[in-house]
């Protein structure tokens, strides 16, 4: 089973519900400075296993339509991979990515969407971290600043 993290700066995941085997449904702390807004991600994915197909669904997204039906992928930042000499950082990947309102109902109105998606890791007991865009953190504006 996989083990999932975000309690490090920007990190907002909320919550990881395992609901099948390698599929998970993700909720998200709400996006900073609003009080219902949820379109960020960011969080981390440890215990993976080589070559497994893992399917993670984020079910409680805001906008009714999202550039991932446009072909966008997640992003994703492999601690093995970025180690190895020439190693990669951050990258898009994915497959089986759809976008899509939810049966869910938003407290004053409106539909919840899912963001939906399947990953295969390359290396055993890898950290994985997944998100929307390249994280931007507080410490990043502060340093450049």
């Amino acid at each position: 089973m996989l083990q999932f993290e975000s309690r490090f700066e920007s990190g907002n995941l909320r919550r990881a519900l395992c609901i099948g085997e390698n599929t998970y449904n993700l909720i998200l702390k709400y996006d900073h400075s609003t009080t219902s807004y949820t379109q960020w991600y960011y969080f981390k994915v440890s215990n993976v296993k080589k070559d497994v197909r893992y399917k993670f669904n984020i079910i409680n997204l805001i906008k009714p339509d999202s550039s991932y039906n446009q072909g966008q992928k997640p992003l994703c930042y492999s601690v093995k991979d970025a180690a190895k000499p020439g190693g990669i950082g951050w990258y898009r990947a994915g497959e089986n990515i759809c976008y899509y309102q939810n049966t869910m109902k938003r407290k004053g109105g409106g539909s919840y969407h899912t963001l939906s998606w399947e990953c295969t890791f390359k290396n055993d007991d890898d950290e994985v971290y997944l998100a929307h865009c390249y994280p931007y953190t507080y410490t990043d504006c502060c340093e450049l600043l």
